[in-house]
């Protein structure tokens, strides 16, 4: 069975990670912010997880970022990750008890309405039934995504890391892939069954949604951007407060760590965690820290 690309942050697979950049009205591309330390410098992007070939080339911002940067920080250094590994490590815990399966973990009726919509699809969820809702929901947008033309492989990150290595530049990881996917694993059942069905209801409209957050992306239209946000969120405070709020102020420590050191440090994450009032530059300012726009030099 084809699983989501394990070489990828959890934003990716949710579509979280390109909901929303800043709160400026509009810019000429993508928002970057920096955070002057005591000894360095800290560049903060949002990213886009999943491109299209057609979404080549970049922002000339995008690239001037990362020639200004001494090392690349992502959410996990994605460069280090085994494959096989990294595979094993999501089956097993997408996995459910041996005498448990994903129609008792949702109940009868949700089961089959998920059946359904999955049928529509052309997949059969019974295939599924040894693994987590959450894992099925994952696996269903990643195969998608993959039918849009989307490929994590060309993705921002990937694309960034891609060239940190081969220019020698340290990459950094933000977190681990498992404690990612502890993240969803962690979910109560029915936040993973809500999750599922949504993920099987806008399948149909995900496309179109796709590439008016790409042009909002690249535009720097916020407004537009932080509307899908509320979107995609607004029925799960508790998923946004889990996936959101908690990490960007862990990162928001990490970050004034950063500026502590000599050098300019790229920071790339889901465009959602630079958005909004509990956004990493948010959590930054409440620290007293001051962050501002930045743009290349001309």
């Amino acid at each position: 069975m084809t699983t989501f690309d394990t070489r990828r942050g959890l934003a990716p697979l949710l579509l979280l990670a390109i909901s929303a950049l800043a709160t400026q009205a509009r810019a000429e591309g993508p928002s970057i912010w920096e955070y002057q330390g005591a000894a360095g410098s800290v560049l903060m992007l949002g990213s886009v997880h999943v491109l299209r070939q057609q979404d080549y080339p970049l922002p000339a911002a995008v690239e001037a970022a990362y020639a200004a940067a001494d090392t690349l920080v992502m959410e996990i250094d994605t460069s280090s990750l085994d494959p096989l590994s990294a595979q094993m490590l999501i089956t097993g815990m997408g996995s459910l008890e041996p005498d448990r399966s994903m129609r008792s973990v949702m109940g009868q009726r949700d089961f089959d309405r998920a059946s359904r919509l999955a049928s529509e699809m052309g997949i059969d969820l019974t295939l599924m039934q040894q693994f987590e809702p959450w894992f099925a929901a994952l696996t269903i947008m990643n195969l998608q995504m993959m039918k849009m033309g989307f490929n994590p492989q060309i993705g921002l990150e990937s694309h960034l890391s891609g060239q940190a290595v081969r220019d020698g530049k340290p990459i950094v990881g933000l977190e681990t892939m498992e404690f990612q996917l502890r993240l969803f694993d962690a979910m109560p059942e029915r936040v993973q069954s809500d999750l599922l069905l949504q993920t099987l209801e806008e399948a149909g409209t995900m496309e179109k949604e796709m590439d008016a957050m790409i042009r909002a992306w690249r535009a720097g239209d916020s407004a537009a951007l932080a509307r899908m946000m509320g979107k995609n969120f607004a029925e799960y405070p508790d998923v946004y407060e889990t996936l959101v709020t908690r990490r960007n102020r862990d990162w928001s420590d990490k970050v004034v760590e950063m500026g502590e050191r000599p050098g300019t440090h790229l920071v790339v994450v889901g465009a959602l965690h630079l958005v909004g009032k509990d956004s990493l530059i948010k959590m930054l300012e409440q620290k007293g820290q001051r962050v501002n726009r930045w743009r290349p030099a001309d």
